[in-house]
């Protein structure tokens, strides 16, 4: 399970919100929201005010490509950080 920062308050609506809108379905199993995109399994839930946590499960596929981008757009719409900024992050640690 990954966890990243967000720049502003977050809220388990906009996590169900922008899963909606990216991956076409999200369900609520307790705290977790859960969607799926061909091969791509996503749960993420609000672990802080600030905080999400993403866990992912997938096998390779032919469309590898449109879920790496799906997934970076996901995460960035909600955390409001770019896999570019995201990535300087890790790196400074």
């Amino acid at each position: 399970m990954r966890t990243y920062p967000c720049k502003k308050e977050i809220s388990d609506d906009l996590v169900e919100r922008k899963m909606n809108e990216i991956f076409g379905n999200a369900t609520r199993e307790g705290k977790m929201f859960v969607s799926s995109y061909s091969s791509l399994k996503i749960r993420a839930s609000v672990t802080g005010k600030k905080e999400l946590s993403v866990e992912t499960e997938s096998s390779p596929s032919d469309d590898q490509d449109v879920i790496v981008k799906l997934y970076n757009r996901f995460v960035e719409e909600v955390t409001g950080y770019s896999a570019k900024e995201r990535k300087k992050m890790v790196s400074k640690i």
